[in-house]
């Protein structure tokens, strides 16, 4: 769950016979527009992007300004590897994974220019001024790779669950109908978050130390009481936290009974195919979706203390929100690793990419050479002139 400091609540709007006043509450701040006789009079910022204190600000200088970026940057170069490497794989399980990999793309550069700008906004004038209006777009960018990551870990689990229940018979269907569920993953998840382009909004405003700037604030739609409690409140948390966590125990806790039972009737040959099939491998998918419960349960526990109401203090609350953030990411880092350890394809494919890197462009260029030697020494009149 990407989380930022622009959060807001709705409260009743106050009308006067010569003034009219919209105020808007956020977390930490309000933001208060004037209009006086269809005039518009610069309003003081109310809503300034301060540094926290205390703990809270140490956790997130260390986790979000200084980590995050880095293994967001790794994140997104292991990833690439990760998609060339699953592209030139033919099975069923390849393709869900190949998408993984470029929804955990987006992940990673929503951890940099999400995440970690947010934080940095509160230390930069230059960057609080430059992402006031980049972050309404880019904002809900991030979410939707993040939601696109969850929903295709949970197809994922999906087909894991389907192959070893069905065996290698139902390969073909599989093939066929990944791509459409896939498509229509992307769409959905597309639509449910296109409507948080209208969230946020950069404001100009008048600094207390008498110059003019911009300030980010939520926008009227954002602090809808209707909209925070049905879209933000009850549907974001079943969505993106209780749904998928129902949803891949339950296919966790199956493919693991039935791979036990499946194990016990397996001899010594079929175990050794099964553990060298790759990205086809269930193992491969079952680590992968336990990585996403394990990374995701901090987010998980601060949707639940929301719902149910549990008050929290702000520094236990902002530390809480910067460690879900930075598991997002690792979760979206990690994936290399899983698929290194348990694939036996996938290293091999993995370091045959990196032997054709690091190989000399030029390692040709010494028998050609050689070459045009041998045939210039082969005329003996040639040589004798």
């Amino acid at each position: 769950m990407f989380c930022t400091h622009i959060c807001a609540v709705s409260v009743p709007l106050s009308k006067d016979t010569e003034l009219l006043k919209n105020v808007i509450y956020c977390r930490n701040c309000y933001a208060k527009r004037e209009m006086l006789n269809h005039t518009v009079v610069m309003r003081e910022c109310e809503c300034l992007h301060e540094p926290i204190e205390g703990y809270a600000g140490i956790a997130n200088l260390l986790l979000i300004v200084v980590l995050l970026p880095l293994i967001s940057f790794v994140g997104v170069v292991l990833n690439f590897f990760n998609i060339f490497i699953f592209c030139e794989q033919k099975n069923t399980a390849a393709k869900y994974l190949t998408a993984l990999s470029c929804s955990d793309v987006g992940v990673c550069m929503a951890g940099i220019f999400v995440i970690c700008s947010d934080s940095l906004r509160a230390h930069s004038f230059v960057i609080d001024q430059v992402f006031v209006f980049l972050l309404p777009k880019i904002i809900p960018l991030g979410l939707f790779f993040q939601m696109l990551s969850v929903y295709i870990t949970v197809l994922a689990a999906f087909d894991c669950f389907y192959s070893v229940y069905c065996g290698t018979k139902c390969e073909p269907k599989r093939s066929t109908w990944a791509p459409r569920v896939l498509a229509l993953v992307v769409i959905s998840v597309a639509a449910y978050n296109i409507v948080q382009f209208g969230d946020l909004q950069a404001i100009e405003c008048l600094h207390p130390d008498n110059y003019t700037l911009f300030e980010l604030c939520p926008t009227e739609m954002r602090v809808s009481e209707t909209y925070v409690i049905l879209y933000k409140g009850y549907l974001y948390a079943l969505s993106m936290a209780f749904l998928p966590f129902v949803l891949l125990t339950f296919l966790t806790v199956s493919i693991i009974v039935m791979l036990r039972k499946k194990n016990d009737d397996m001899d010594k040959v079929e175990k050794q195919g099964c553990e060298d099939d790759g990205g086809n491998n269930p193992v491969v998918l079952l680590l992968v979706v336990l990585l996403f419960l394990c990374c995701n349960l901090t987010s998980l526990l601060v949707n639940v203390f929301e719902m149910l109401k549990i008050k929290l203090s702000f520094e236990v609350e902002a530390v809480l929100i910067d460690i879900g953030n930075f598991l997002v990411v690792i979760n979206a880092t990690a994936n290399f690793f899983v698929y290194m350890g348990s694939s036996e394809e996938f290293r091999v494919a993995f370091y045959e990419r990196i032997r054709k890197l690091w190989r000399p462009k030029s390692t040709r260029l010494p028998l050609l050479h050689d070459h045009r030697i041998r045939l210039f020494n082969r005329n003996p009149v040639a040589s004798s002139i």
